[in-house]
């Protein structure tokens, strides 16, 4: 990707990754390049969340006040093309229109969906309560299969050839959406009041490939972020899925386990500086995808805070066959288990490898190291917290392990620490600061828990402060640096290598070296 330059609102300059717009506008990346390397690069954050108007490389929209188009309803959404760019201004009222999206994008001229934020950094926000559909989409029949199921929906043409059609290139930005949730009501296309389902999302896309969303504010639906990978036909898979420096928290339905706040299922998928909060009923982060990558987030653990399980493909097997499927790389997060947080907890925090078909189960390395994880389930709420869950009921893929490396657990009450349920095998690596008094798993069941070579530091505080930075007299200061014991083939070490950290409300930061080769802090934050 080439570099530009950003127009920040108050004309702060920094570099980003944008394609495919004209010299002095921006995108804040495009998915482009992520076939090859994987991971990409992190890319730099702005000093904060504002958002400047863009210019198109094709045709610019502008909606809003004083603009050309007053409302969202009046944008040509399916027929936009690869270079467009709809700027929506901010206004204090919502927008309340949910559209469809087609566009076939290129790496070299996306399709933007762009914020224009406020003077004080506030996102333009589109409800899905009471909201309109698009004119477009009503004339094209577009959003009846499945009306309901997205704010923005991102689908194949209604006719034609669609199981070889797959939008493309496709940037949402710098916007807040909500209000998609089961028992709230839209007006359908035929102007009547109808319910959102229980899987509804404020992005719901059926099919897509190079999907980024950034800087967007994500709450108060059934679901965030949705993208299926059906596998019924050749072409029936999502792919290059970044999720990038948004704040996505309360989504889900209370008493419900299948809508959480982020459902990815794609060709590759990755996470980056995030605020995932808590998801009502579901996991913070599901995610059924090939070379899953999870760096440099806040995660608050609800159902899960990660669930990171096999992909439902049936016939054709785009994700299986992908060299990646069977790893996942989970470094530099802060996750947080609180039992006192409003949507619950997570009895076993991370789960990897499946969990309805073992057969189709991730059988390799899930490489987890440098994070920080701080349990404070009191023994009121549950006996036990598991760092670990691989697999379902005892039963794991052949050869699915985590491997943990340079991390800070944290047991801040009084119930058991484990750090497996009952299958698949864990193995510590290097150093990792430990619960005092932590289990293999749980009584009478043969816990695979490895230690050689290990170092484990067993304590009870590893005085960190409330953003998870050491103090001055940590012990997790200057100790032996370790992440994954091997790259495999078809990703990139460089990218895997622990180089920034989370920054609250901006989204990373590069992480200060410790000056000492070879030596680092354990966990997620060396400085403020």
């Amino acid at each position: 990707m080439a570099p530009f330059q950003f127009l920040h609102v108050w004309l702060l300059a920094f570099v980003v990754s944008l394609v495919g717009l004209n010299a002095g506008a921006v995108v804040l990346g495009d998915g482009a390049a992520l076939s090859e390397p994987w991971p990409p690069a992190v890319q730099p954050s702005p000093p904060d969340n504002c958002a400047a108007r863009l210019t198109g490389r094709h045709t610019t929209y502008d909606v809003g006040p004083g603009q050309p188009l007053t409302e969202l309803t009046d944008v040509p959404w399916l027929a936009l093309q690869a270079g467009d760019v709809v700027n929506i201004h901010y206004r204090p009222e919502p927008y309340r229109t949910k559209f469809g999206l087609r566009a076939q994008g290129t790496a070299d001229a996306p399709v933007v969906i762009n914020g224009v934020t406020s003077g004080t950094c506030a996102r333009p926000v589109i409800s899905g309560e009471q909201a309109v559909t698009a004119r477009d989409a009503r004339m094209a029949d577009f959003n009846r299969s499945p009306e309901g199921a997205g704010l923005i929906l991102i689908h194949r043409p209604p006719s034609g050839p669609g199981e070889a059609f797959t939008p493309s290139h496709i940037v949402i930005q710098n916007l807040k959406l909500t209000g998609v949730r089961a028992g709230k009501s839209f007006l359908n296309a035929e102007g009547m009041a109808q319910k959102y389902g229980d899987f509804s999302a404020a992005i719901y896309a059926l099919r897509v490939h190079n999907l980024t969303v950034e800087n967007c504010e994500i709450t108060g639906n059934s679901m965030g972020i949705f993208t299926d990978t059906k596998g019924d036909a050749a072409d029936e898979y999502s792919a290059n899925i970044i999720i990038r420096r948004n704040l996505i928290y309360y989504n889900g339905n209370p008493g419900r386990y299948y809508e959480h706040n982020l459902y990815i299922q794609a060709r590759r998928a990755l996470y980056e500086g995030n605020f995932i909060g808590q998801a009502y009923g579901g996991s913070s982060l599901k995610d059924r995808s090939s070379g899953t990558v999870i760096r440099y987030n806040k995660i608050l653990a609800s159902g899960h805070a990660m669930d990171l399980v096999e992909t439902e493909e049936e016939q054709f097997k785009i994700l299986r066959m992908d060299p990646l499927y069977p790893y996942a790389w989970v470094y530099g997060n802060i996750i947080i288990n609180d039992s006192r947080a409003p949507a619950g907890m997570a009895v076993n925090m991370v789960h990897w490898g499946f969990d309805n078909a073992v057969e189709r189960g991730r059988n390799g390395v899930l490489f987890f190291y440098h994070n920080t994880v701080v349990s404070r389930i009191e023994p009121q709420a549950f006996p036990y917290v598991v760092a670990f869950q691989i697999g379902r009921e005892g039963l794991a893929p052949v050869g699915a392990s985590v491997e943990a490396a340079s991390n800070v657990f944290c047991q801040q009450s009084d119930n058991e620490w484990r750090f497996l349920s009952q299958a698949g095998s864990l193995k510590l690596v290097g150093t990792n600061y430990v619960p005092e008094g932590w289990v293999p798993g749980k009584p009478n069941v043969q816990a695979d828990v490895a230690l050689t070579g290990a170092r484990l530091m067993a304590g009870l505080n590893p005085k960190l402060d409330a953003a998870g930075v050491p103090l001055v007299d940590s012990p997790v200061w200057d100790q032996l640096d370790m992440g994954p014991s091997f790259t495999p083939p078809g990703a990139t070490a460089q990218n895997l290598t622990v180089q920034h950290q989370y920054k609250i409300g901006v989204g990373v930061a590069p992480r200060p070296a410790s000056g000492k080769p070879g030596r680092a802090a354990l966990g997620a934050m060396a400085a403020p």
